[in-house]
C-alpha cells in the first residue's frame, strides 16, 4: 500500500467510524474528512473552506467546534482534524512558555568584550549578532544553510553563557536522527578547539556529545511515552537543537514540555530545507524576519557597543520576531563556489539563473541522462576504494569511501528501484550470489527505532567480514562515538538496502558528491527537495534529468498549510 492508499483507507476508516457514531453529522463532514486527509498527506494541517462550506460545518455538532475538542475543529474558514489543531495549540502555548527572556544579561561588560573577541574576523558580523540575540532570548532559533557558522555560533556562545558561573550549566546536545547528533557534536567540539577557555570550561565543553531526541525524551515503546514530560522535566539549563526542521509537531510538543521553565532553549535549522515527513511546518512557522523593540534593542546595544543595531526595530514587533537569527554569509560556499550560487539561485526560485550554473562550474556541477540501469552500472564502478575497503573488511575505510557519493532520490520508490538495480548489477558481476540476503558491502538504513539496541529510524550501517570471529561471517555495523558497533544480522530490526536514500533521508548528513535521481513523476521534485539535496554536497552536484524538469522543480515552492505562527500571536489560544 502506499502512501496515498493509506491516506484514502484512513479517511475511509474515520468517515465509517463517525458514521456509526452521528450518522447525520458524519454525511456532512465526509467529503471534507477526505480532503482532510489528503491535505495531510502533503504536510498541511488543515484545509481552506468557502464562507458556505464553513457555514454548513459549523451545523454539523457534534463532529465539529471551534474549541479544539471535536473531531473537527472550525476556526473561521480554516478547517483542522482534531488532533492537529490541538497539536498546534498547546505547541505555541509551551514556546510562549519558554520565550520569557531572562531578567538579566549575565556579565554583560565581559560578554561584550569575549563578543568582540571571538567574532573579530571578516564576515562574522552576522554570527556575532546571532549570538549576542541569543543571549538576550531564552527561546531562539538561529537559522541559516550549510556553512554559514551555526555550529562555530552556538559553540562560542556556550562558553559565553559559561562564563563567571559558580556551578556549570547542565547542556544537552540533540537531533532528530543519530547522524545529525553526532555531526553536530563533531563540529562543535572542532569550534570549541579554537577558544581559549579555562580547563575546567573545557573539559565540561569537550564532554557534550549528541544524541537523538527520542534517546533524550526516554521514549518507551510500544506507546512511546516519554520518560521526561511537564511532570517531570530533562534537568537541564541548557538545550540545543540541530536539524530542527526535521521535527514534526508531535515529536517537538513532547521535547517542549519537558523542557523547564528558564532553561535555554536553541534551535539550528535552516529554514529553507525540506519540512519534517509528518505534518506541521514548525521551523518555517518560527523564522521571521528579526524585529526587536525598544527596550531589547537598547540591552543589545550593551552587547554590541561599537555596533550599529544589526536588526530592524518596531515599536509593536509581531509576536517573537526577536526570536530569530539569520545567517546568511556562507563559509563553505564562497561567492564562486558552483554549489554555492546554485544552491542561492534555487533558494531564490530563479531557475533560469540556477541552470545557468552547469555550464558556469562543470567542474562542480553536472547535468546527465541515463536509464537508472546505466545509472547503478555507473555507480558501482566508481566505488571501487569502497568495494575494495569492504572485500578487505576494513570498517573505517569502508565508512570513509561510503560517505564519498550520496545517490539521493525524491520518493521511496525511487530509491528502491535504483537500488534494486545495484544489486542486479552486482549479482550479473559475480559479487553477490542471487539468493543472498545479505552481502559483504551492503549499506542498510534502520527503518525502525530498537531502543535495547540503540539503532534509530535513519542509522546507516555496513554488512562487512566479521573478522575478529575467524569465520569470516557477516555482520552490520554501525558508528558509534568515533568507533564501530557490531550488530549480528539475526539481531538487526526493519531496514532497507540504502546504495540510495530519499533526500529527506539524508537531512543532517554531508557528502562529497551527490546525485539527484529523477523522480517517476514529473511532480516529484520540488524546490525545497532540490535545495536540500544540493546542500548535501562538499564539491560535486550532479543533476540527473532534463532541463525542463529541474526549472519545473525549480519552480515548485510548496508552502505548507500550518496554523501555528497566528496561534503563536494569539494570546487567547491557550493551552
Amino acid at each position: 500500500m502506499n502512501d496515498d492508499e493509506f491516506q484514502t483507507a484512513a479517511a475511509d476508516a474515520a468517515v465509517e467510524l463517525l458514521s456509526r457514531l452521528y450518522p447525520a453529522a458524519a454525511e456532512v463532514c465526509a467529503p471534507f474528512l477526505r480532503r482532510l486527509f489528503a491535505a495531510l498527506e502533503d504536510g498541511h494541517s488543515f484545509i481552506w473552506l468557502t464562507d458556505e462550506e464553513a457555514e454548513t460545518l459549523a451545523q454539523a455538532a457534534p463532529l465539529t467546534d471551534s474549541k479544539g475538542l471535536a473531531p473537527l475543529v472550525l476556526r473561521g474558514r480554516r478547517l483542522f482534524l482534531g488532533r492537529f489543531y490541538r497539536l498546534e495549540r498547546d505547541l505555541a502555548g509551551e514556546i510562549r512558555r519558554l520565550a520569557v527572556p531572562p531578567a538579566e544579561i549575565p556579565e554583560a561588560a565581559r560578554a561584550a568584550g569575549l563578543l568582540a573577541k571571538w567574532f573579530a574576523q571578516a564576515g562574522s558580523e552576522g554570527q556575532q549578532a546571532a549570538a549576542a540575540l541569543a543571549l538576550l532570548q531564552n527561546f531562539i532559533l538561529i537559522s541559516g544553510g550549510p556553512g554559514t557558522g551555526k555550529t562555530t555560533t552556538v559553540a562560542k556562545l556556550l562558553a559565553l553563557l559559561c562564563q563567571g558561573r559558580e556551578r556549570l550549566p547542565r547542556i544537552a546536545l540533540a537531533a532528530p536522527t543519530g547522524k545529525a547528533a553526532a555531526h553536530m557534536a563533531r563540529a562543535l567540539h572542532k569550534a570549541l578547539a579554537g577558544l581559549s577557555l579555562s580547563d575546567g570550561l573545557k573539559r565540561h565543553l569537550s564532554a557534550l556529545e549528541g544524541q537523538t531526541v527520542h534517546r533524550l525524551l526516554k521514549l518507551r515503546p510500544p506507546q512511546m511515552q516519554p520518560q521526561f514530560d511537564a511532570d517531570n522535566p530533562l534537568p537541564l539549563d541548557i538545550l540545543i537543537i540541530d536539524e530542527a526542521s526535521m521535527l514534526d509537531l508531535a515529536l517537538m510538543l513532547n521535547l517542549l514540555r519537558a523542557v523547564p521553565d528558564g532553561c535555554r532553549v536553541i534551535l539550528l535549522g535552516d529554514e529553507n530545507q525540506l519540512p519534517s515527513v509528518g505534518a506541521g511546518a514548525v521551523l518555517a512557522s518560527l523564522a521571521q524576519t528579526t524585529i526587536l523593540d525598544g527596550e531589547t534593542a537598547g540591552r543589545l546595544k550593551t552587547l554590541l557597543p561599537q555596533r550599529e543595531n544589526p536588526f530592524q526595530t518596531a515599536s509593536n514587533p509581531p509576536a517573537l520576531s526577536a526570536n530569530t537569527a539569520r545567517l546568511t554569509v556562507s563559509h563553505r560556499f564562497g561567492e564562486h563556489s558552483g554549489l554555492g550560487c546554485l544552491a542561492r539561485a534555487v533558494c531564490a526560485g530563479d531557475a533560469e539563473t540556477a541552470w545557468a550554473q552547469f555550464d558556469r562550474f562543470p567542474d562542480q556541477l553536472s547535468v546527465r541522462t541515463a536509464s537508472v540501469e546505466q545509472l547503478a552500472a555507473d555507480f558501482c564502478r566508481q566505488q571501487a576504494d569502497y568495494w575494495q575497503a569492504a572485500d578487505h573488511a576494513d570498517i573505517a575505510a569502508a565508512f570513509d569511501c561510503q560517505s564519498h557519493l550520496a545517490v539521493l532520490a525524491a520518493r521511496r520508490d525511487d530509491a528502491a528501484r535504483f537500488n534494486l538495480a545495484c544489486r542486479n548489477h552486482l549479482q550479473r558481476h559475480g559479487r553477490i550470489p542471487a539468493d543472498a540476503q545479505w552481502f559483504a558491502g551492503q549499506v542498510i538504513m534502520i527503518e525502525r527505532n530498537d531502543y535495547p539496541l540503540g539503532l534509530f529510524n535513519g542509522d546507516i550501517g555496513l554488512i562487512l567480514r566479521d573478522t575478529d570471529g575467524g569465520d569470516g561471517a557477516l555482520a552490520a555495523y554501525f558508528p558509534d562515538g568515533g568507533t564501530y558497533r557490531k550488530i549480528p544480522l539475526s539481531r538487526l530490526p526493519a531496514y532497507e538496502t540504502a546504495f540510495a536514500m530519499t533526500v529527506h533521508k539524508s537531512q543532517g548528513s554531508e557528502y562529497r558528491d551527490v546525485w539527484l535521481l529523477p523522480p517517476a513523476d514529473a511532480e516529484g521534485l520540488n524546490r525545497a527537495l532540490l535545495y536540500t539535496a544540493v546542500t548535501r554536497a562538499r564539491e560535486k552536484f550532479t543533476f540527473v534529468g532534463g532541463r525542463y524538469a529541474f526549472a519545473a522543480a525549480c519552480n515548485r515552492n510548496e508552502t505548507r498549510r500550518s496554523g501555528l505562527r497566528d496561534m503563536l500571536a494569539d494570546e487567547t489560544e491557550r493551552i
